[in-house]
């Protein structure tokens, strides 16, 4: 199976990074939690025939099958014990903000209620 990266359709900064992954990263489907039927995802899932990995973890296998030798180092650095760790905490802060973020950046803001 090709891995699969499925990500929050009404999410301006996880459409951005969609689009970037299918720029960036061919060897991977990109879809929408919404084709899935899905209601909502917390944060990006990374599906391949081992399992399914999400946020920063998903994160940093996505990046180390880039194109650039520059995005899969960043991947495997972010991986790293102790760098996971605070990798994680970023991711956490930005999905918390995602909605704030994406209009900010003059992204369509996320669908998420307001908080």
């Amino acid at each position: 199976m090709q891995p699969v990266v499925v990500y929050d359709g009404d999410c301006g900064i996880c459409e951005a990074s969609a689009g970037w992954i299918l720029t960036h990263i061919p060897s991977v489907d990109v879809v929408s939690h919404l084709q899935y039927g899905l209601t909502h995802i917390g944060a990006v899932w990374f599906v391949t025939d081992d399992g399914r990995l999400e946020g920063a973890p998903a994160v940093s296998a996505i990046l180390q099958l880039a194109d650039s030798r520059v995005f899969r180092a960043i991947g495997f650095v972010i991986g790293l014990p102790g760098m996971n760790f605070v990798a994680g905490l970023v991711y956490a802060l930005i999905a918390r903000n995602r909605r704030h973020i994406s209009r900010l950046l003059g992204m369509n803001a996320c669908g998420l209620p307001p908080r």
